[in-house]
This record gives C-alpha cells, structure tokens and sequence, in this order.
C-alpha cells in the first residue's frame, strides 16, 4: 500500500499529484468529505470511496479523474458514507445504480429500434429455412417503392408492410395495426391479409429474440378488429374446364417465348406450385428413372427434407428437352439477373386472352387436381404429386407409393388431358420420343 495523506481536493492539486513508483499506488485523502480519495497510480488518477462494514474494509471505485469531477466525487461519497452509517452494505448502492443504468441504456435503445430493424434481422434469421419465392415476398412486402418500374410505365408501389416498419417496435400496437388496417384493406384487401400473416409471425419470432423480447408481447398486435378491417379471403374458384383445354393449350403453344410456354403447360401437367417450378434444375432431372426432384416449400407439405420425387412423364420430357441449356436452370432467361424467368403471369394473361378463358398460375395447381377427378385418381396420389399434406391418419402413416405406382396414374392423366386438348401423345422409342399422329 502506498502512503496516505489528507489533503484539501482541488483541481491544480490533483492535476500536480506525481505518480507513485512503477508498480505502486498513493492515496490523498479529502480533508473535507470523510472515506474520499484520489488514487495515484502510474498512469492513472481516480476518485475512490472506503469505509469498513462489518469490520471489513470496504473499497469502491468512483470514477476516473477528470471524467469525474470533485463535487461529484463528494456527492458520490457522502452516498455511500449515509449507507455505511445506516447499516447497509455502500457496494449495494454502486450496482443497483449500475443496474439501474443498464436498464435505462436498454430501455432506450428499444426505444429507438424500429420495426424495420428488427425486420431485417428477422429476415436474416429466417432465410436459410425459406424458399427464395418466400423470401422475395417477404422483401416486396417491406420494398420503398418509388423504382422505375421493369414493365411497363410509372414507378413502383410502396409494399404494405413499409409504412408500419417506419414506426418504433415498442409502438407497434393493435391500436396501429387496426389504422394500417383499415387503410390498406381500402385498396388491396388480399395483399394486405398476406402482409399480415407475416407480421404475425415476425412478431411470434421477436417475442422469443433477446434483444426484441421486451419490446413486444408476442402476435398481440394483431386484433380480430385489424382482421376484420381487411375482411375474410373468399374461396379461389379459378380452374380450367375439361371443354377450355384445346383453346387453352393452343394459345399456350402458340407463345413467341418457348420457355413461358413450356413452364406453363408443365404448371398444369404436374400440378407444381408456380416457385417450385421456376427453381427446377437441370440436375433435378433424373433421365434413367424419369423422375424430377421438386424443392417442396415446407417438408411437411409433401415431401421429406424439403424434397419430394415425382414422374417425368413424356409429354413433360418433350417439352424440356426443347429447351435451351443456358445455364443450371431448366427455365432459364438470358436477360434475367438471376439467370432464370422470375414469373410468367403476363404471358399467361396473353394466352388467355386468346383462348377466352380466365386463370392464374396458382389455378394451373388447381386445375391439376379439378381434372384429375374426371378419372377418379386415388386422391392420395394426386396430393403426393402436387406435394400436398396428405389429408388422413392411413396416408400420412400406412401408404407410401413408389415413383412407379405414381407413374401408372400421372402418365394416364396426361395422356387423358393431351386427348382433351387434340394432342398427339408420346410414346416412348428407344431413348426418344415420338408422336403419334
């Protein structure tokens, strides 16, 4: 210990204190305020406060000199001398004080965290078990708007989302979400209720993150009268009928881009969600057993590991192998950043347009399954095809269908749709297909 002395504190003194030798420390200690003291180290001077408690000597650091000045030292001080002469421990004082800073920091910081934060590590966290269709929604759904728009003219529309992401995370309420609501439910109801489904669960992941746990309670936000100001979704009744199949096809064929219109006759053929289809790759394609490999949306929805195996049935195989190889994706686009076409909707409005007839991609998935009814197709393998949950105890546990037994029904429904269309159908010759004529 180095020497004490007692000393009246003041700045010229404390700045003139020399340092102790290498290794030692000294005490000045205040003549007015009882247990303070400046401690002179080599390369460093600081306030620190000493009594003893319970018959131990008892030694808190206050705050290093100059970022502390005296009279806070003082007051510091005789804070600590009132805990000592009223029994209690003055080391208590020093970490509720502490604790009570750390709070006050994390209270502010959550107060200065905005949805669009949180947001963005949300998205971060999550991306890795998403598809990319999945993950780009999500990113339309939060986009600024105010872009050049591809197609056509004008600029971009604002997502629904963007306008609640500007707010802090601790506003986010049920009383805000109902006012975003109402406002959006005025103009675009269903892309609203999408939005919602996925704030909902955003805030379900925030309430469960350490640093965005404090600042919500869980899906609370989301009020049945928010819901209600959207409305309730109506039924999708797009499909094709048996009779709107030539027409249908014609048009379809009769695109100027063949990849579009490839991809869109194999969406009604295989029954495959528009994503699914779009993120084929050539390697998907197992030539030997005839077979595609499908990136299911979830592994629960039809397939194991996010995966499932479906037959490659001839007319499909015709269609693909017309396509150029540009790069690993079958569907692929030699303007496209991605490398790939990113959707197909307006080359289908085209060709419904022509055809007189009114459908999306998603209803091609509908269809699939409508038209399969017209031969009575176990609905069991219609659901494994299309990569739907499977519907009953004995399909989820007893039934497990190999590729060939699906095979025996998914060529017999094509050749049934192509027979509807006025489509020659193909055969299998050697390696290669024909028509028949």
């Amino acid at each position: 210990m180095g020497q004490a002395k007692r000393i009246g504190l003041t700045v010229k003194r404390i700045n003139d204190l020399a340092p102790p030798a290498p290794g030692g420390q000294d005490f000045y200690w205040s003549a007015a305020q009882a247990g303070l003291a400046v401690r002179v180290t080599a390369g460093n001077k600081a306030f620190i406060w000493q009594g003893r408690y319970l018959g131990k000597v008892v030694r808190i650091t206050i705050g290093a000199w100059p970022g502390k000045s005296i009279a806070e030292a003082e007051v510091v001080a005789r804070r600590f001398q009132a805990e000592l002469d009223a029994g209690r421990d003055p080391r208590q004082l020093k970490r509720d004080a502490e604790a009570a800073a750390v709070a006050a920091s994390e209270q502010a910081r959550l107060e200065a965290v905005t949805v669009a934060q949180a947001w963005a590590d949300y998205l971060k966290d999550r991306q890795p078990h998403w598809g990319d269709t999945h993950y780009q929604d999500h990113l339309k759904l939060a986009q600024a708007g105010g872009e050049q728009r591809k197609r056509g003219t004008g600029k971009t529309l604002a997502g629904p989302l963007h306008e609640l992401l500007q707010l802090p995370l601790s506003e986010l309420s049920g009383d805000a979400v109902e006012r975003w609501a109402a406002k959006e439910g005025l103009t675009r109801p269903a892309r609203a209720r999408l939005a919602m489904r996925c704030l909902k669960a955003f805030l379900r992941w925030a309430a469960d993150a350490p640093d965005y746990r404090a600042a919500v309670a869980g899906d609370q936000a989301i009020t049945k009268r928010a819901r209600e100001r959207l409305g309730r979704a109506e039924a999708k009744q797009g499909c094709l009928l048996k009779e709107q199949l030539p027409a249908w096809f014609s048009a379809v064929r009769g695109l100027d881009n063949p990849v579009l219109a490839a991809y869109l006759q194999a969406l009604l053929l295989i029954g495959a969600r528009p994503g699914e289809l779009l993120g084929l790759k050539w390697s998907d394609i197992d030539r030997k057993w005839s077979s595609l490999t499908i990136r299911d949306k979830d592994a629960s929805k039809g397939g194991r590991d996010g995966l499932r195996t479906i037959p490659l049935t001839p007319y499909v195989a015709r269609l693909l192998d017309g396509l150029p190889k540009r790069n690993q994706w079958v569907f692929s686009s030699p303007t496209s950043s991605t490398g790939r076409i990113s959707e197909a909707n307006h080359a289908l409005d085209r060709a419904c347009s022509v055809a007189g007839v009114s459908v999306t991609p998603h209803d091609l998935r509908r269809s699939f399954v409508s038209l399969s009814e017209w031969l009575e197709l176990p609905a069991g393998v219609i659901a494994q095809i299309g990569g739907h949950k499977p519907s009953a105890t004995q399909e989820r546990h007893y039934k497990v269908r190999p590729l060939d037994l699906l095979r025996l029904h998914h060529e017999r429904f094509e050749a049934w749709m192509l027979e509807q269309a006025g489509l020659p159908l193909p055969v299998a010759e050697g390696l290669r297909l024909r028509a028949v004529q």
